[in-house]
C-alpha cells in the first residue's frame, strides 16, 4: 500500500501532536490521497471523518475506560481510520497483522485484556467476554454516526499509550511494547530531520512492514503527520 503526504503540513504542523495534524490535513486538504490499497483510494477527509464517527462510537460505549482496544487485519485503509479512531477516544490501539498465526493471535487477545475488537478482516478464533465488530459492522457505524465529531478531551494524552505492539514471543509469551504519544511525537521530529524532505513536494511512502511490526511505524506516521 502507499501513502501519499504534503511535507509541508508535517512542518507546520509539528506544533500540533499526530492527531490534531492528521485532523487539520483533513479540514485543510480533505480530496488529498492519504492511502491506497490496491484499486481503492482513501482521502484525508474520509480518513478523519470516519475516524471521528468511530471515536465517537467507541466513547458512547467506554466513556473513561481505556482498556487498550485490538485492530485485527493488514493494509486496509479501515485500518488505519481505525488507529486514529482509538487514539481520538483515548486508547491505546493493538494492531495484529491477519497472517500471524492463530496461537500468537490467541496469546496477544489474552495478553493486552482488550474489551473491543475492531476486525477488519475475518477473526476465525473465539473471544468470550469481547466485544467484536467486524467490517460490515464498522462500515454501519461510520453511515450512522457519519458527521459526529470526536470530543478531544479524551483524545489520548502525552504520556499515555499510543499503540501497543507485541514481541514476536520467540523466547515465550509475546510481550507488549506501549509506545505513548510523546514518544511517537520525538520519533516523528528525528524522522523528519533525518530525511531531509523538501515541504512543496509531493512524496509517497511505500508500506511493506506489516501494522504489527514497529517498522510500519516510520511510513505510517511520517507520511500521515
Amino acid at each position: 500500500s502507499l501513502f501519499v503526504n504534503i511535507i509541508a503540513m508535517v512542518i507546520r504542523g509539528i506544533t500540533m501532536n499526530i492527531i490534531e495534524s492528521i485532523d487539520n490535513y483533513g479540514m485543510e486538504c480533505g480530496n488529498k490521497i492519504a492511502h491506497i490499497y490496491r484499486d481503492n483510494k482513501l482521502t484525508y477527509k474520509e480518513l478523519k471523518e470516519g475516524s471521528d464517527a468511530l471515536a465517537y462510537y467507541i466513547i458512547e460505549q467506554f466513556k473513561d475506560d481505556k482498556t487498550p482496544i485490538i485492530v485485527y487485519g493488514h493494509k486496509k485503509s479501515e485500518m488505519l481510520i481505525s488507529f486514529l479512531a482509538c487514539v481520538k477516544a483515548g486508547h491505546a490501539y493493538v494492531p495484529i497483522d491477519s497472517s500471524l498465526p492463530d496461537v500468537r493471535v490467541r496469546d496477544i487477545i489474552e495478553g493486552c485484556n482488550a474489551k473491543l475488537i475492531l476486525s477488519i478482516e475475518n477473526l476465525n478464533i473465539p473471544c468470550e467476554e469481547i466485544t467484536i465488530k467486524n467490517l460490515d459492522e464498522i462500515n454501519y457505524i461510520f453511515k450512522q454516526y457519519a458527521g459526529k465529531i470526536s470530543n478531544y478531551n479524551y483524545m489520548v494524552k502525552l504520556e499515555e499509550p499510543y499503540y501497543i505492539i507485541y514481541t514476536s514471543g520467540s523466547t515465550g509469551k509475546p510481550k507488549g511494547v506501549q509506545i505513548t504519544l510523546s514518544n511517537l511525537q520525538s520519533f516523528i521530529k528525528w524522522g523528519l530531520s533525518i530525511c531531509n524532505l523538501d515541504k512543496d513536494r509531493n512524496y509517497v511512502f511505500m508500506n511493506q512492514a506489516p501494522f504489527s511490526f514497529d517498522l510500519s511505524v516510520m511510513d505510517l506516521y511520517l507520511s500521515l503527520a
